[in-house]
């Protein structure tokens, strides 16, 4: 069959633009449908459009390849495949998916990711130019789908799909697909079906500009069980590792094919196990590596000093700390069992080690109060004396497929529909907020945050006085070695998206708060 699989453009509002970096999720799809023998192309609309910014409406900008371009692009498909990530998106890509379905309107269209897995039902009946959604893991679940669709065989079979009944008028599901066993049986994401030399070339990252960069996988899924995160509903909560030595053959041959020199983990949580973790560095010592590489989200019960300097020794230099709040009370009602003191401590060990660490923090959960918004100030402002390099501090949003989500949810303190999910961009826009708690005001929340990210920042350069030189330095010259300096070049590129004109867009995208 042919296969045409798309990633959408990136979108965000606000100061701060969007990750333009190659995503894993529709590479491994991509690889996988290959693999069984059909005929794939990969609509990269970020990357093949890679420096197009332009303002929809007047308060969101889009990363990437217009529409309009598709009609030249696009090749007749017997199937359409959408990534749907991120529930912030989903208005926009609902107008794109419905802007292909008048290019190709016997084609089969499906979707799949974290926003789809959340809400089947809902994304079905808001976009009826959808057949068929993928629920969860789906690498197996989508070539199944396929062998289904050439055999004419019915979808009821298949686990981990929702689709529409014969006569369109139904949605029907099947139950949920049993997550892979051995995830080494995949074959390696297919990058080669990506305008990668695009992002490889503008060294772009999730993190800190380090070269030549490209995502990679260690682990799928989560063993915990935090309630403000979707995970549970995507991955279930099943923690499943590749081999280390697999992973760092994956280094090796894309170190060969692409030259890069710096790779960034896409898990959830590559951190769960330490024997896991220090195999992976073993392997990369022994293979006499040049490479760094760079853990974004990291769960602090998971080091300890032995482990942290092996990861640096094999080329490690950047963890993110999933700190969230600095409330031992707070961080147990949303099922986070970190120690405030512990974290503190181990921040401290990875900074004297040589890492660049930055903190996580969210503000505005449901049970906040001025109380717990005051300890996690004074943690941030401790972690500032201490070093800490950067801090991100965003506010709670309920996100779909989390526990808390679910829970507002039934008690009909959510509405779904379009400004639900535009709202959902405060996430990263400081200009934006809702509050989810009876004891901060919208307006306290957001003079919260910028108050706290002020004095972070603040209290961090002027104990570390020599870092606010660099980082002036920095912007200026266009390299990126903080996350802080990354900021300020995508600050001055969104600046230039809202001054460029607004250019028309497909479908009644609202312009809203």
């Amino acid at each position: 069959m042919d296969i045409t699989l798309i990633r959408p453009p990136i979108y965000t509002k606000g100061f701060q633009s969007a990750h333009r970096v190659p995503y894993l999720g529709v590479a491994y799809i991509g690889a996988m449908a290959r693999k069984m023998g059909h005929r794939v192309d990969i609509v990269d609309m970020c990357g093949e459009d890679i420096d197009r910014v332009e303002r929809v409406g007047n308060r969101y900008l889009s990363y990437g390849m217009p529409f309009s371009e598709l009609k030249h692009r696009l090749k007749p498909s017997d199937v359409f495949g959408f990534s749907c990530s991120f529930s912030q998106d989903w208005v926009f890509n609902r107008e794109l998916i419905r802007y292909i379905r008048k290019l190709f309107p016997k084609s089969i269209f499906v979707a799949g990711g974290e926003q789809i897995t959340a809400l089947p039902d809902y994304c079905m009946t808001d976009c009826p130019d959808l057949d068929v959604c993928v629920r969860g893991e789906g690498d197996i679940t989508f070539t199944k789908l396929l062998e289904a669709l050439l055999e004419k065989r019915d979808l009821s079979e298949i686990p981990g799909l929702t689709f529409r009944s014969p006569d369109r008028k139904d949605l029907l599901s099947t139950p949920t697909a049993n997550r892979l066993q051995d995830i080494d049986d995949l074959p390696y994401p297919a990058w080669d079906l990506i305008p990668m030399e695009n992002y490889l070339s503008r060294r772009l990252n999730y993190h800190i500009d380090r070269g030549r960069t490209i995502p990679i996988m260690m682990s799928r899924g989560c063993p915990y069980q935090c309630s403000f995160c979707s995970n549970p509903t995507m991955w279930g909560n099943r923690w499943t590792p590749r081999n280390p030595a697999r992973v760092a053959d994956e280094i090796d041959h894309f170190t060969k094919i692409f030259k890069a020199d710096n790779f960034i983990f896409s898990d959830l949580t590559s951190t769960v196990n330490q024997n896991n973790l220090s195999q992976f560095c073993e392997e990369l010592l022994a293979r006499s590596r040049h490479i760094t590489w760079q853990i974004p989200f990291s769960r602090t019960e998971s080091f300890d000093e032995t482990t942290l300097r092996l990861m640096y020794d094999a080329g490690c230099r950047d963890l993110d700390f999933a700190v969230e709040s600095g409330s031992p009370e707070l961080l147990k009602t949303v099922k986070k069992g970190n120690d405030p003191r512990r974290m503190t401590a181990l921040i401290k060990r990875s900074l004297s080690i040589g890492f660049n660490c930055t903190a996580i923090v969210i503000i505005g959960l449901p049970q906040e109060n001025g109380k717990t918004a005051l300890q996690t100030f004074a943690l941030t402002l401790k972690l500032a004396l201490l070093g800490l390099h950067e801090i991100i501090v965003t506010l709670f949003t309920p996100y779909p497929g989390s526990q808390l989500f679910r829970d507002l949810l039934n008690q009909k303190k959510i509405t779904l529909n379009d400004d639900y999910f535009l709202n959902l961009f405060s996430i990263t826009d400081i200009s934006q907020s809702t509050s989810w708690s009876e004891h901060f005001s919208p307006r306290c929340l957001r003079a919260l945050r910028i108050l706290l990210i002020g004095c972070f920042y603040a209290t961090m350069l002027l104990s570390h006085p020599n870092r606010l030189l660099r980082l002036i330095i920095n912007i200026l010259d266009g390299t990126s070695p903080s996350r802080l300096s990354m900021i300020g070049r995508r600050i001055l590129t969104n600046l230039k998206g809202y001054l460029s004109p607004a250019r028309a867009t497909v479908g009644p995208i609202p312009d809203r708060d």
